[in-house]
């Protein structure tokens, strides 16, 4: 845990207390997460960082989406691709991005996307991301299927017969060697001609979290969300932003429209999960950690650390993004159901159903 000196001092007491009394109580395993930066598969050239996750890092959990992490440098670019099996969205952490699509049909569409902004790529569309701010751009992308399947220029050109390439793309015999010999980089330098983007350029494609009405806010934190609602083309998936500021427990809670892919941008917490058998797992969750929640499992966070805890959640769903509390959902049953349910006694349960709705977070 961080040094909680800067907390309050009562705040702190009652964090230590709980990470003293739960310590015994946290799990060795936990085969719902890993760490991007310590676990992932790490791929570095000059021009950047990249660090994905794959299907076989969540074995047996019928993982149905992916993550990867990237940090570009300055004048560097994911080069053009496109994936054959999935929709991409994606977050910009740090830095500015000018994102081209182009799906067969006009002209491209070009647009920037900077700090706190989203966009969504359609599946098979052609695309290309790079780097014109001025410092490095850390994002992160993110697939409604475990088996994306990359396409670039390159790939896709030197898996041609040599006659068949010449004849596609003009190309000399000892151009086609050079073309078939060339290191497979996923990340480049660009084209230096091309000029920083200035401007904020728009597109349907793209949003931001700090534009779109929050689901929640007050002093604790709060919920930001990008759906169909706020973005309609995202029509087949969704992302989170969650702030919770020290002290503060994100409720108990399960989603029942898709699959969720966590990421813990910033901060450390204390998480609790249920897997489907009902196995509860206790662990302490830091920057970098990804972890795979199947649609009704049943979580709970606090941030244990001394700063705002950052979270970002994929919905593999974009629509009827509904969440189930344990104190709410109990709230619609009558008080001798719970007691019944429970062994509580009606008199303890009524307690519960007087006590007012929580929305999100509550302090803990």
């Amino acid at each position: 845990m961080e040094n909680s000196s800067s907390l309050p001092d009562k705040l702190s007491q009652k964090i230590k207390s709980f990470l003293d009394q739960e310590s015994q109580k946290l799990s060795s395993h936990f085969p719902h997460r890993l760490n991007l930066f310590t676990d992932g598969n790490i791929d570095e050239n000059k021009a950047g960082i990249r660090i994905s996750e794959t299907e076989q890092q969540f074995a047996d959990l019928g993982l149905t989406n992916l993550l990867f992490y990237y940090k570009l440098h300055d004048h560097s670019m994911r080069v053009p691709h496109w994936h054959a099996n999935a929709i991409e969205v994606g977050v910009v952490l740090t830095g500015k991005m000018k994102i081209t699509i182009w799906d067969g049909l006009g002209k491209p569409e070009i647009f920037t996307v900077e700090e706190n902004g989203t966009w969504l790529i359609p599946q098979g569309t052609l695309h290309a991301l790079e780097n014109v701010g001025d410092d490095e751009l850390d994002f992160f992308v993110a697939y409604n299927s475990s088996d994306a399947a990359d396409r670039d220029f390159a790939t896709a050109w030197a898996a041609l017969p040599d006659a068949l390439l010449e004849r596609s793309l003009g190309l000399l015999p000892n151009e086609i060697v050079t073309l078939k010999t060339t290191t497979i980089n996923r990340l480049s330098s660009y084209d230096p001609s091309s000029m920083p983007e200035k401007a904020v350029i728009k597109s349907p494609f793209s949003s931001n979290f700090l534009t779109v009405e929050p689901l929640y806010t007050s002093e604790l934190g709060s919920i930001r969300r990008i759906d169909a609602e706020t973005t309609p083309a995202m029509q087949a998936m969704a992302l989170q932003q969650t702030i919770l500021h020290p002290g503060t427990m994100r409720e108990p809670h399960w989603y029942l429209a898709g699959d969720t892919l966590l990421f813990v941008n910033k901060g450390t917490a204390f998480f609790t999960m249920m897997d489907n058998e009902g196995k509860v797992y206790n662990v302490l969750i830091k920057s970098g950690d990804l972890i795979f929640i199947p649609i009704g499992t049943f979580h709970v966070y606090v941030n244990v650390g001394t700063e705002a805890l950052e979270i970002y959640e994929v919905f593999n769903a974009s629509q009827k993004l509904s969440e189930v509390t344990l104190l709410n959902g109990a709230q619609h049953f009558s008080a001798g159901t719970l007691s019944s349910a429970t062994g509580l006694s009606q008199e303890v349960t009524e307690k519960i159903l007087k006590k007012p709705p929580q929305n999100y977070m509550i302090s803990f």
